[in-house]
């Protein structure tokens, strides 16, 4: 892998950007396949969706190909085989779209589109829920096309690289990074997080009978259409992570009011915010590695060059009994990709 270079850019803090320092040769064409198996379970506020379409696809920089297709079972597992490339690794993602979720009984749900980039090794179990769909959605903000996902693909890969940073695949909880010392309760990226969560889980399991439309309503990007369901949802949110974040908030309290017993939330995800952020923006911290002067520049294992953020987490952001006590500084960012 040739070295590259990814530079932090506060004007789109939902995206990262990459300078690459040499040219990506993609496979060669015509190459063979091998068959592979993806067993997993689709998820919505921590149990089943029932009869789920599951797609699996390759995305390229022209239409992404549809390698398979599956229904989820009434305890929301589903196999998918297809043909692989065995010439080198490829991007994938699973999308789910529709069902039956068992968390409340409100039949078939036509908003669900939930989505796991899983990259060119899929785990042994791959689940697909809230949590996939917020990391999957905030690292390929900028490939996302509907539900299509399209790019070079270094940059694909690069994205779905990330993905893992933020959600374990195969369990649908929480990645390494985002709950290591330097992130979990040192920044409110967690809270933002899960909160996210939270309210795309609203409307998949419809808490309120007009849970989807009061989310897309308050998920209407600045220019465009109102999102049809949840990916387009998240994918507004993450592209405009700056507009009108109370509208969102507020739907925290719609869907789930306080308990009088616990005074806390019945959220499906913890830990949650308390205050409106400023942004809905994911940031984490990063430390190790080699050379560190200069800018905090560093490689990591397979040649890569970082180069830190200019910008300083606020100490005013703590997480207390799984709720944030401030809201995010405006001064958060996220990297962006070029």
């Amino acid at each position: 892998m040739d070295p590259l270079v990814r530079v932090p850019n506060r004007r789109c803090p939902s995206l990262v950007l990459i300078i690459a320092l040499a040219v990506f040769t993609p496979p060669c064409a015509g190459s063979g396949f091998a068959a592979e198996t993806i067993e997993g379970e689709v998820l919505a506020a921590n149990a089943p969706i029932a009869k789920s379409t599951i797609t699996l696809w390759s995305p390229s920089a022209d239409a992404p190909k549809q390698l398979a297709q599956a229904q989820s079972s009434d305890d929301g597992h589903f196999s998918l085989s297809f043909e692989g490339p065995n010439s080198g690794p490829t991007v994938l993602y699973i999308i789910a779209k529709g069902g039956e979720p068992k968390a409340h009984k409100g039949g078939d749900n036509p908003a669900i589109a939930m989505l796991s980039v899983i990259g060119s090794t899929p785990p042994t179990h791959l689940t697909i829920n809230e949590f996939t769909t917020v990391a999957s959605v905030w690292t390929n903000a900028q490939f996302l096309e509907g539900g299509a996902l399209r790019g070079a693909p270094l940059g694909l890969k690069i994205a779905a690289g990330n993905v893992s940073s933020f959600v374990d695949l195969q369990t649908g909880g929480w990645g390494a990074t985002i709950q290591d010392s330097l992130n979990s309760s040192q920044t409110p990226t967690m809270a933002n997080f899960a909160t996210i969560a939270d309210v795309l889980s609203g409307c998949v399991v419809r808490v309120t009978a007009d849970a989807c439309q009061k989310l897309f309503a308050a998920s209407t990007p600045p220019k465009g259409a109102p999102p049809a369901d949840t990916l387009t949802a998240a994918a507004a949110i993450a592209r405009y992570p700056w507009y009108q974040p109370k509208q969102l908030f507020a739907l925290v309290a719609e869907f789930y009011p306080i308990s009088p017993a616990n005074h806390m939330r019945k959220v499906p995800f913890m830990p949650y915010l308390s205050f409106p952020p400023s942004a809905w923006v994911l940031p984490l911290r990063f430390d190790g590695g080699g050379y560190r002067a200069g800018g905090k520049a560093m490689f990591d294992s397979e040649g890569n060059l970082w180069v830190g953020d200019n910008f300083t987490m606020d100490g005013r952001d703590r997480i207390r009994c799984g709720r944030a006590t401030q809201p995010s500084s405006t001064r958060m960012a996220t990297r962006s990709r070029l």
